[in-house]
């Protein structure tokens, strides 16, 4: 079937008769995408014979004509599944319908699959918005696809997969300059939610990101450490006018002196704040839960954490007698129980970390997700290729625990790094994949990743590889290479080569905390050095040679902190130690950082103390 020829359209798109929102942008996505390849507008052509069909058998008829609904149940039973499916005259891009909370995003994955397998491209990255740089697309005048031509996913490996995303320490600030290219990246890699605080949240409604998710298909899980004051506001908010440090003092943790705890307005530690069996508290909560999700349809899971750290819990008569965890857990197991029966689609997260970690006897109800963050008495070592690090693990022990009292699990990592690590160079990837495997063969829910807007390059390969392998388990480290490499051209080669070397160097030697340091300080510099030479003399278009800068980039930076003297890393803070001997660090930062100098920049997180030095700026920073 021919899409375009001599830069002419020979097709049109066939939308259902009531198409959803991510029908229409599946739609929109494809001929936009087809306009960049091609310079041809599909949409316009009103009147072809040929067709693209956008939606399966029960949502658009004209699917009929390519597929039987019996025979595309069978294929594609969802969730998050889809085919595409050419005839003669008709290309078919379906996803599975009639699925939990599913919202015809495996239709939006159909247009995102058909133009990496079938037209060439590749979605793995972005960048400032203007700049030649971020995705690959391939450029031609003719696209004909076979008679025949057909791929099915049947549905997702794993259903939870989830980007992290804070923003900045406690709520920051979410009008970021490069949100719309980090929604539209984690749509385009399989990402299917967002794991948020309430601010980040509510700021996304003010500043359109939540309807550019709502087209996506990406859902919310909403909360984190500020859903206690979220939903019983101490001192009121927006959609619960009283406030309870007043009105129910006895909903807060008794303390030793007799007096209940007091939240203090923006601070977010004090761990579990509130009396966690007072029963009246426990249905006000389930009820502002349901009053809360009425108006936000979109958020079908409230993280329903504590407060941050390690503290004291209640001393009350009924507290007193059970463990942290355990009241925790009794807490959250009551109020979803109570939501479930008035939304039984929603489901209650209760985070299992620090001193949280322990599971009781009590069954619990299949509405509650254990979220497993790292934080057990020590970190997980990182980089093992078989994924031993998770597997087998008190980690792994602990979440199967859950799992067999009832609860859905999932896993909370970092696959940034932590503390002062969490920009640097951390090449884990293969690791990555065989958790992924893993958390199949268990029945592990799914799992998320802290990821930013501002530091998609910092960790590119990681980002790419986690949802992609958590959607589909069967990829292996060399198909994710293939399909991210692209935005490198013929350079490719030489960036997959210090890739593998990477992730070689990285097997297991420290924890996620530490384990990029181990890898700059133990792999072969000089030859990593000399790939990047040889990959931006080979590439031979502007975006290639950008995109091979940028990944430059981090590694140079890396490197650069990490041989630093004055380097700590006891450095907690979002703000680098290393000194800035000539003026590099500081060029990085003024012109392609993202993070801390509240510029859209590049996508790159170069976070350090600016200083007066001038820097000659070489090949590595002329952007073309």
């Amino acid at each position: 079937m021919k899409i375009t020829e001599k830069s002419k359209s020979m097709c049109k798109i066939i939308l259902p008769p009531n198409p959803t929102p991510r029908e229409v942008f599946a739609a929109e996505e494809l001929c936009a995408y087809i306009q960049k390849i091609t310079g041809v507008d599909i949409s316009k052509n009103i009147n072809a014979t040929n067709h693209i069909i956008i939606g399966d058998p029960s949502r658009n008829p004209e699917a009929n004509k390519i597929i039987s609904q019996s025979e595309f149940d069978s294929l594609v039973p969802g969730p998050e599944g889809f085919i595409i499916k050419a005839s003669k005259n008709a290309l078919l891009l379906a996803g599975s319908s009639n699925n939990e909370n599913e919202q015809e995003r495996g239709t939006v994955y159909a247009v995102y699959e058909f133009l990496e397998r079938f037209l060439g491209c590749s979605l793995s990255a972005y960048s400032k918005s203007g700049v030649n740089a971020g995705e690959y697309v391939p450029k031609t005048s003719d696209i004909t696809i076979k008679n025949g031509t057909e791929y099915v996913k049947s549905s997702a490996d794993i259903p939870y997969r989830t980007a992290i995303v804070q923003y900045s320490t406690w709520v920051g600030d979410a009008n970021h300059a490069l949100n719309p290219q980090f929604i539209g990246w984690l749509a385009k890699n399989r990402y299917n939610r967002i794991l948020t605080w309430w601010g980040v949240y509510e700021q996304y409604k003010e500043n359109g990101m939540l309807s550019e998710c709502e087209k996506r298909g990406i859902l919310f899980s909403v909360g984190h450490h500020q859903s206690f004051n979220m939903l019983l506001p101490p001192y009121g908010n927006k959609y619960f006018k009283k406030e309870y440090a007043k009105t129910n003092p006895e909903f807060y943790r008794l303390l030793e002196d007799g007096s209940r705890y007091e939240v203090k307005d923006g601070d977010y530690s004090g761990q579990l704040v509130l009396c966690m069996r007072n029963e009246e508290l426990i249905d006000e909560m389930a009820k502002n839960i349901i009053s809360w999700s009425e108006q936000n349809p979109q958020v079908d899971i409230i993280s329903l954490w504590p407060h941050d750290g390690k503290h004291e819990q209640c001393i009350c008569e009924h507290c007193k007698n059970h463990s942290k965890s355990d009241n925790y857990s009794y807490f959250a197991n009551q109020v979803a129980k109570k939501v479930s029966k008035f939304k039984p689609n929603l489901k209650i997260d209760r985070i299992a970390y620090l001193d949280l970690l322990d599971s009781e006897d009590e069954m619990l109800t299949d509405s509650v997700v254990i979220n497993e963050a790292v934080w057990h008495e020590t970190l997980r070592t990182a980089g093992k290729p078989d994924g031993s690090s998770f597997e087998n693990s008190d980690f792994e022990k602990n979440a199967l625990s859950w799992k067999k009292l009832g609860a859905r699990v999932v896993y909370y990592d970092y696959l940034m790094g932590i503390y002062s690590s969490k920009q640097r160079w951390l090449p884990i990837a293969d690791e990555i994949q065989a958790i992924a495997k893993r958390f199949c063969t268990l029945g592990i829910y799914g799992s998320g990743t802290q990821i930013e807007p501002f530091n998609l390059w910092n960790h590119i390969f990681n980002f790419f590889s986690f949802a992609r392998t958590l959607y589909d388990t069967s990829l292996t480290i060399e198909d994710n290479l293939e399909k991210f490499c692209r935005i490198f051209g013929e350079g490719a080669p030489f960036v997959k080569e210090i890739i593998l070397l990477g992730e070689k160097t990285a097997d297991g030697q420290d924890t996620i905390a530490r384990i990029s340091r181990y890898v700059i300080e133990n792999i072969d510099r000089k030859m990593v050095y000399e790939l990047y030479e040889k990959a931006l003399e080979t590439a031979t278009s502007s975006l290639c040679k950008n995109n091979i800068r940028l990944m430059r980039m981090v590694w140079h930076y890396s490197v650069l902190e990490v041989t630093n003297p004055r380097f700590t890393e006891k450095d907690m803070g979002a703000i680098s130690t290393a000194d800035d001997t000539n003026g590099e660090l500081t060029y990085m930062h003024t012109f392609f950082d993202s993070f801390t100098s509240k510029n859209e920049g590049y996508g790159v997180a170069i976070p350090i103390q600016k200083k007066d030095i001038e820097f000659i700026a070489d090949k590595w920073y002329s952007m073309d």
